[in-house]
């Protein structure tokens, strides 16, 4: 819990330092308009606050402990530090640690930030003007109560923006590590119109209304995300779950289809004399003393023991586990695809009885620009068809 709260500290400070580096970028781009600009930056902070978020947890959740596959491997150890391994249960519960303190402290100083600064700001604000003051004068006029307010920062919507896509990645791409994910977005969600609400109403100045065609480069971030959400719940499902593991043992090795022995069958037997001397136990040490006399110890894997011929290889459980992780893999983002295009199909974005009415409207739009023509063309003829009597009249 300590690392998930130091990590916390890292991104949040990352977070501002990505945010400069993606204005100054998007400034040396030149943008032709402030569509083009808002697009650029949007895409740029995405994609470094899409690493900053979510590179610890795809670690933890795809390749912590994925390169090792018994103590005495060789690739045990990276410019001579030991990798890092997951805990003996696995990284399902520590990817739900992970996920759970960065989600919700980010939820959490955020919503502090978004209320305490505007209100740090108008408290200052409204010290340095009762020093300028008048000695005497008691009040001020409600223009001036409003002035002192905290301006509309020109780029606030954008961090509204930000703050949700980013929660709606942390509820889609890992909720199958921490399925209280979507109850703590929408907690936050509640709190965060209430905060809002009072933040644009009592603490900034009256925004000015700008029109908009659409949500920007924000619609196709999220329609990404959903498609990599299902890649990546397919995949925390099958390899840093024991669901697919347990399913194996339950069918395949199990003699009365239950877990039963689960647990003995998921861990392999290792000779502490094959730790190569860089790797081995420091048996000096007071904890190490009490296993001095201990010769084999058992991992997490499945390979063979120690006697085998080919002994620490991976061992055919192992491949069959591999197939199965592989197969449910394909079959689950298919499976997921194929029912969210079904429902794409049978529920449209514009119900029958709205797409009919806009039709008509366009029909009655054409059709009034139609006859407003034809009755200038009429008036235009009618003019000069006078004018030409005019003339003839003058010339007789």
């Amino acid at each position: 819990m300590t690392a998930a709260l130091l990590n916390l500290i890292i991104i949040i400070t990352l977070s501002r330092v990505y945010r400069w580096i993606a204005i100054w970028l998007t400034n040396i781009e030149c943008p032709r308009t402030q569509s083009d600009y808002e697009d650029s930056f949007t895409f740029k902070m995405f994609l470094f606050q899409f690493v900053n978020f979510y590179s610890s947890l795809i670690y933890v959740a795809f390749f912590k402990g994925r390169f090792v596959s018994h103590p005495a491997d060789k690739e045990y150890e990276v410019v001579g530090y030991r990798m890092d391994q997951c805990d003996p249960a696995g990284c399902l519960i520590e990817l739900c640690i992970q996920l759970g303190i960065i989600m919700v402290g980010k939820q959490i100083l955020n919503n502090f930030m978004e209320l305490g600064m505007p209100f740090l700001m108008n408290f200052i604000r409204k010290q340095r003007g009762k020093q300028k003051t008048a000695d005497g004068q008691t009040g001020s006029a409600r223009w001036e109560q409003d002035y002192i307010l905290t301006d509309k920062p020109p780029l606030s919507l954008f961090d509204e923006y930000l703050e949700m896509v980013i929660q709606f990645g942390f509820v889609t791409l890992f909720v199958a590590a921490f399925p209280l994910a979507p109850l703590f977005a929408l907690l936050n969600n509640v709190i965060e119109i209430r905060v809002d609400a009072f933040k644009y109403v009592t603490q900034f100045r009256r925004p000015l209304a700008i029109r908009a065609q659409d949500i920007g480069a924000w619609y196709g971030i999220l329609k990404a995300l959903s498609v990599l959400a299902v890649i990546s719940n397919a995949f925390v499902i099958a390899y840093t779950s024991d669901f697919i593991p347990r399913l194996v043992h339950i069918y395949a090795y199990s003699s009365d289809e239950t877990v039963s022995g689960y647990i003995d069958a998921s861990l392999s037997y290792f000779d502490v004399n094959d730790f190569p001397p860089e790797a081995a136990p420091d048996v000096g040490l007071t904890s190490n003393q009490r296993f001095e006399n201990t010769t084999i110890c058992r991992y997490r894997g499945y390979n063979y023991p120690p006697e085998a011929a080919d002994k620490y290889e991976y061992s055919i459980k192992h491949w069959h586990i591999v197939a199965a992780q592989v197969m449910f893999v394909v079959v689950f983002e298919h499976l997921v695809f194929f029912l969210t295009s079904w429902i794409a199909v049978l529920v449209p974005d514009e119900p029958r009885a709205i797409k009919d009415q806009m039709l008509r409207e366009k029909f009655l739009a054409k059709e009034a620009l139609y006859n407003a023509e034809l009755e200038k063309t009429k008036k235009n003829r009618l003019q000069h068809d006078d004018d030409k009597e005019e003339e003839a009249d003058a010339a007789g």
